[in-house]
């Protein structure tokens, strides 16, 4: 926080320079209250990581330009602000981000937005979600809202709203990108319900080292279990290492999977005391790179699908 504060105090007065005053915005993180110039050929807009971005730009095509704060590879939980964050969130026309939590690791996204005086919009806006089930955490939301296929469809539908009131004048084309879009990823979601079902109930047990995949749990009737459950300073303890290896041990699990942006080490500890090997890794908080398995979003949840599916059933 202290390291976070310093580099805003240095960089607010850049940020001045550069931008000049921001807009006049009131924190409301549910309807924008300003609209760009209709002479502007396209919207500069912000999302936080990189599954927000390829959503708006699914939506936006040639009418947005997009820049995502937290790089792909990293998580959005984490982030050390830097000065071209400062910039872009100050001459945004729109910023969006995940909200139920996500951004709030050591308050850095609240913080950017109190310092550049901008509004952002929650993508996860009248979503319902979990609650985190650890002993001690169950006041807090699971924010992996985008796991279910049809949550995510809810993201596109809070993105095109939100785009077509900040430039009205684009709202046929954000409709017409988001309906195209959403029957993309709802073929995919009728793709695989029901897929897992024929595997037994004890084979049927995703091993994942964070427990990022609640929401696909709900939607796709797997079983989730995870070293530790949210990202904390404490992450595989010797009792969540010892926890983990019992139900394993208890159950007749095929595969363990690793997460791209998460260290492999415990996963590969956890491999080496029950013999059950790691299979494939998992794509959680981030995008691959362009040209990697998990480039979109529909991407991103084909691969995850076609991953656990293989690993469960070893074909």
């Amino acid at each position: 926080m202290k390291k976070f504060l310093a580099v805003c105090a240095v960089m607010f007065g850049m940020v001045f320079l550069l931008v000049g005053c921001s807009d006049d915005t009131n924190g409301n993180d549910d309807t924008s209250e300003t609209e760009v110039s209709p002479s502007t050929d396209v919207l500069e807009v912000v999302a936080t990581f990189s599954i927000i971005a390829d959503m708006i730009e699914q939506v936006g095509g040639d009418l947005v330009n997009v820049y995502t704060i937290v790089p792909i590879g990293e998580e959005p939980e984490e982030h050390e602000v830097l000065p071209a964050d400062l910039v872009a969130v100050s001459e945004a026309d729109v910023i969006f981000y995940n909200g139920l939590g996500l951004e709030a690791g050591d308050y850095w996204f609240a913080n950017l937005l109190e310092t550049t005086d901008r509004e952002a919009f929650a993508v996860t806006e009248g979503i319902e979600p979990f609650y985190l089930r650890t002993e001690g955490l169950e006041d807090y939301t699971d924010p992996h809202a985008w796991m279910d296929i049809e949550l995510g469809v809810v993201y596109i539908e809070n993105i095109a709203r939100i785009l077509s009131e900040v430039a009205p004048w684009y709202t046929d084309e954000f409709e017409a990108n988001a309906t195209a879009y959403i029957g993309r990823l709802e073929a995919l979601h009728a793709e695989w319900i029901g897929a897992f079902d024929d595997i037994p109930d004890s084979e049927r047990v995703l091993v994942t080292s964070e427990g990022a995949f609640r929401y696909l749990e709900a939607a796709y009737g797997v079983t989730v279990a995870y070293i530790w459950e949210a990202n904390a300073h404490e992450e595989g303890t010797p009792e969540q290492m010892i926890a983990i290896i019992e139900l394993i041990n208890a159950t007749d699990v095929r595969s363990l999977f690793t997460e791209s942006s998460i260290e492999t080490h415990y996963m590969e500890q956890v491999s080496e005391e029950t013999g059950v090997p790691i299979f494939g890794m998992l794509f959680t908080d981030s995008l691959s790179e362009l040209g990697g398995p998990a480039a979109t979003y529909y991407d991103f949840m084909r691969h995850n699908l076609e991953t656990i599916f293989s690993g469960l059933t070893n074909e």
